[in-house]
């Protein structure tokens, strides 16, 4: 037996050694060959990888009616339709379902049904008999036959001092955690592809803004050759107009790229393949959001209150706290009944050697017992008190995780709350700005058509312009994206047409 078990130690070491195989030689050997089989030295240094052909590819591609415009609602409903995510955070409901169904399971009795078969031969040594005139001497009894014991067994647990009570409400706990936080994945869902559209519907501005100012300055451009027919404009003015139509052509296409950037931004935050091709509605002139004036303190301890992750949180506090008294239980005694019903069939051969005969024997035995069960636990090592130990620690950690929470999620109300108003203060600036910029720019337009202005004049009223629609299209955006950050931080981006 030892020989045995020192060969199948220096078996297990060597299929430890030979597993190694699996990995790279070197930390820079690139890995080549499949799962399961030892790497292969390509002798190059590529570290590509081959192509799995059996790897499933799976991205979202939608059918969408390539005539008709989509609006944000509706963009959000095919999100999620379609984003992975969504999916994920259901299926993971069902698994603390699942889990907390288990758990219930445990207040049932268990019943199984166990069937044993074989063949065995047993040897005894028997001694010899020596009465009076009957001599028989010592020898053995064979005994050889088939066998087979078909059995019923139930056990069923009555009394745990509340073990399996705690259970299931922790269980129930992570379940209902499991269940906002799919709903947290629909509301994170819909505030990204809001925020995303809010961008593409900037840089959508942008880029009329940039054409704009290209049409601009070819007007400019126009009235500079006019001037300089009429001997009122030199070649250089002309220069700096071709100038500003170049500049303009550049930052169109700057604007083109940015545009192109935040639509690809909005398919990502959908869930649907990059090459998809769909119209998105144009909100330019949506009208902003009106911030009423609200006492914060109370509008933060309602959305604490209905934000899916603090209630998912708190979930979790009440189920580590359901920990420490099913640790507290496994302190005490247990009480079940056991149940058992078999039948031992078999046939067998008997051979005596003291008096050289061969016998046989049926079996056909049936046996019942039922019998009630008390186990109490009395050393273990410390290993319920390091368990207990383990659930208080694993409580308090969880309080104070969901004070932090509280926290933060407070902090984010309060900041998305003044990004809104400054956002809203924003755009009233600038759109007072942009009426300004453009009176500028239409005066200094008509002096230098009539030769009374420069090209500076041009230039700089120009600049101003752009920058100033620049600035309003950006806080236009801001508010919008603002308005969805705050309805998102107090729990209130809860489906399509919220944002």
């Amino acid at each position: 037996m030892v020989l045995i078990a020192g060969l199948a130690m220096v078996g297990l070491a060597a299929c430890s050694s030979s597993s190694m195989k699996l990995a790279p030689a070197s930390a820079t050997t690139p890995y080549k060959g499949v799962a399961g089989q030892a790497a292969v030295n390509g002798g190059s240094a590529d570290f590509g990888v081959a192509t799995d052909p059996s790897m499933p590819i799976v991205i979202a591609a939608p059918k969408l009616d390539a005539n008709h415009t989509y609006s944000l609602p509706e963009l959000i409903n095919i999100a999620q339709l379609s984003n992975p995510v969504t999916r994920a955070a259901w299926q993971r409901a069902r698994e603390a379902a699942a889990a907390s169904g288990a758990v219930e399971a445990t207040y049932l009795p268990i019943l199984t049904a166990d069937v044993l078969a074989g063949y065995a031969v047993t040897s005894n040594t028997v001694p010899g008999i020596d009465i009076g005139p009957v001599t028989v001497p010592s020898g053995t009894v064979t005994t050889s036959g088939i066998q087979a014991t078909p059995a019923l067994a139930v056990k069923w647990l009555l009394f745990d001092f509340g073990a399996r009570d705690a259970a299931l409400a922790s269980a129930q706990q992570l379940s209902f955690a499991a269940n906002v936080t799919f709903n947290a994945a629909h509301q994170k869902l819909i505030f990204d592809v809001s925020n995303a559209f809010f961008q593409y519907s900037a840089a959508r501005s942008q880029s009329r803004i940039n054409r704009d100012a290209l049409a601009n300055s070819k007007v400019v451009l126009s009235a500079s050759e006019a001037r300089l027919k009429q001997g009122i404009a030199t070649t250089m003015e002309v220069a700096q107009a071709k100038q500003q139509v170049a500049q303009a052509e550049f930052d169109l296409t700057q604007a083109t790229g940015r545009e192109r950037n935040t639509y690809h931004y909005l398919l990502e935050a959908m869930g649907i393949s990059p090459t998809t091709t769909i119209k998105v509605q144009d909100v330019s002139g949506r009208a902003l959001p009106r911030v009423v004036p609200t006492n914060l303190d109370t509008l933060i301890v309602a959305s604490l209150q209905r934000r899916p992750d603090v209630q998912a949180a708190f979930a979790r506090v009440k189920a580590n706290k359901e920990g420490i008294a099913a640790a507290r239980a496994e302190y005490m005694p247990k009480v079940a009944v056991t149940g058992t019903l078999n039948q031992n069939v078999g046939h067998y051969s008997i051979d005596d050697s003291r008096v050289g005969t061969v016998g046989s024997l049926n079996v056909n035995q049936p046996n019942a017992a039922v019998l009630v069960g008390l186990s109490l636990p009395l050393f273990d090592g410390g290993l319920r008190d390091a368990r207990m130990e383990a659930a208080v620690a694993q409580a308090a950690a969880s309080e104070q995780e969901f004070a932090q929470l509280q926290n933060l999620a407070a902090r984010e109300i309060v900041v998305a709350y003044d990004v809104l108003r400054t956002s809203l203060s924003g755009h009233a600036a600038a759109t007072e700005l942009v009426n300004a910029a453009q009176t500028n720019y239409d005066a200094a337009l008509d002096y230098y058509k009539n030769g009374l202005g420069t090209m500076a004049d041009i230039s700089i009223a120009q600049t101003g312009l752009l920058k100033a629609q620049y600035a309003r299209a950006q806080a236009r955006s801001d508010s919008l994206s603002a308005a969805a950050t705050m309805a998102f931080a107090t729990g209130q981006l809860t489906n399509a047409s919220v944002p």
